[in-house]
């Protein structure tokens, strides 16, 4: 009992227990099948393991990496050095780690902010170890689990810069800006949101704050400019091949929100409700951060660095959408915009609340905790769903029971990929499945718009059609232009896939 009330006393308990808390809750979603696996996964996961046994950062179909940038693969490899351990081993452990130091940093960063106390702090730890898109990013092999914690790592070192610049300071900041680009392409949100709050900071005259931010922006940019470079010897592309977007920026706008509506407690279905939420918040934390600038109020704090690059990431995701094809807009894919969202949005509650009359503080308190309860009460209800399914059939992907155990095809590959006869390209709707339960490299399908990729398709006299009916993508050949290959016929039939062959030879 002493023990316990030794511990109960301790500096940063709360933020502690937090972090024990979230390395259990990321173990417990990842105990039944492993780690998450998504197409994006058997990338790093393909890389990095040729990465640690030839040396080159290849992904499964041999062609060198130029989708992603290097950092996470890089890292994947990096643990199969120490541990000599393949990343499906060892993932769920390294991203339950990953976690508790997230939740950890987070929890000491709030007992920084201008205006806080314990209660505050505990809300917050518990809003971020119980947040589904936390939850989902850290049960994935994903390079989001690295890139959240660079990004913390960028908010502290821009903030030492910014009260006391320095030009050691500043090579950190620039360092780890750097690794956050070698990440995530999206990493130079972080240049910019450094760029940004650099040339509006108060403590260095005009011409040093250019030099400084010239300085800033060539390091920090420097690692992301080698890989662009290698990936342009490689494939004649930056960023490998970028379609044109087919959504509108109204359409990206309301798409934007729509993920903000998921995360707040607001409807999740409504267009124009997701249209106006993304304006509205976008607008508060640019007229928020510009008031700060102006007033001298906390400009270096955290929560203003917080609020200045949701802005920046915000208007990034939308803009680039709409020039460039992308997914649609996911939990995920805007995931970097949590954060900032909840410490930059709560800290405006906060400082307004500091700033009334007795009177009005109890209702202004009221609101706030009003606020608060609905934000925990969904994220709880969205989290008590997923463990549901989770606990049962494993986290959503290529280690969930439907694809790992139940599929027909899946355990078919498993057992006779042996059988493909040598010579012969396998083609399939799910190059990257194939790969994951086979270790064979596999071609995607021909993309609609790409004639070069037809061509050689129909021109290929000797390969494999591997077809699985789950796996929709309105980008590639459909079944019927697939089959249209001259020389195609069926092979096996399954429940949920077909194997085509284009001679007379069969799987032995």
């Amino acid at each position: 009992m002493n023990l316990i009330l030794r511990l109960l006393r301790l500096k940063h308990v709360d933020t502690l227990v937090a972090a024990i808390a979230g390395f259990l809750i990321i173990f417990a979603f990842t105990r039944h099948s492993g780690i998450g696996i998504s197409p994006d996964s058997v990338v790093y996961l393909s890389t990095a393991r040729n990465a640690f046994q030839y040396g080159s950062y290849k992904d499964f179909d041999g062609n060198a990496l130029v989708i992603f940038p290097l950092l996470y693969p890089g890292f994947l490899n990096f643990w199969m050095i120490i541990t000599r351990l393949d990343p499906l081993v060892f993932v769920p452990l390294l991203n339950a780690s990953l976690f508790a130091m997230l939740i950890y940093i987070s929890g000491r960063m709030i007992e920084g902010f201008v205006n806080h106390s314990r209660w505050y702090l505990q809300i917050a730890l518990f809003g971020l170890m119980l947040s589904p898109c936390m939850l989902e990013i850290y049960s994935m092999m994903w390079s989001e689990t690295l890139f959240m914690l660079l990004f913390l790592f960028f908010i502290l070192s821009l903030s030492r810069y910014l009260k006391n610049p320095g030009i050691s300071r500043l090579l950190f900041l620039s360092l780890i800006t750097g690794m956050a680009c070698l990440t995530r392409y999206a990493g130079i949100t972080l240049i910019a949101t450094g760029v940004l709050m650099i040339f509006f900071s108060f403590h260095s005259s005009f011409k040093k704050k250019i030099l400084n931010i010239l300085l800033f922006g060539l390091i920090s940019s420097s690692m992301l400019g080698a890989n662009l470079i290698r990936n342009h010897l490689y494939s004649s592309t930056l960023t490998g091949n970028r379609e044109k977007s087919l959504s509108s920026l109204s359409d990206n706008i309301g798409n934007f929100g729509a993920i903000l509506c998921t995360w707040l407690p607001l409807p999740e279905n409504s267009l124009w409700l997701s249209f106006v939420i993304a304006v509205i918040l976008l607008i508060i934390f640019i007229v928020v951060f510009i008031r700060r600038r102006h007033s001298h109020m906390h400009y270096e704090s955290y929560e203003n660095i917080s609020t200045c690059f949701f802005a920046v990431y915000g208007l990034f995701m939308i803009l680039s959408a709409t020039m460039s094809r992308y997914e649609t807009f996911s939990s995920r894919l805007v995931s970097p915009a949590f954060i900032p969202m909840v410490w930059g949005g709560s800290s405006m509650i906060i400082l307004y609340r500091d700033t009334v009359s007795k009177e009005k503080k109890f209702w202004v308190t009221l609101f706030t905790l009003l606020i608060f309860g609905c934000f925990q009460i969904k994220q709880l209800q969205n989290d008590f769903e997923n463990y549901d399914g989770i606990k049962d059939a494993g986290v959503p992907g290529y280690t969930e029971d439907p694809w790992n155990t139940d599929s027909e095809i899946v355990n078919f590959l498993r057992n006779h990929f042996n059988g493909f006869q040598k010579g012969y390209t396998l083609y399939s709707n799910s190059d990257d499945a194939v790969y994951f339960y086979t270790g064979l490299p596999c071609t995607m399908l021909p993309h609609e718009i790409s004639e070069r990729e037809k061509t050689k398709y129909y021109n290929n006299d000797k390969c494999y059609l591997i077809w699985f009916d789950d796996t929709v993508n309105i980008e590639l050949f459909s079944q019927d232009q697939a089959v249209s290959h001259p020389r195609m016929r069926i092979l096996y039939r399954f429940s949920n896939g077909v194997i085509y062959i284009t001679t007379e030879n069969a799987i032995q």
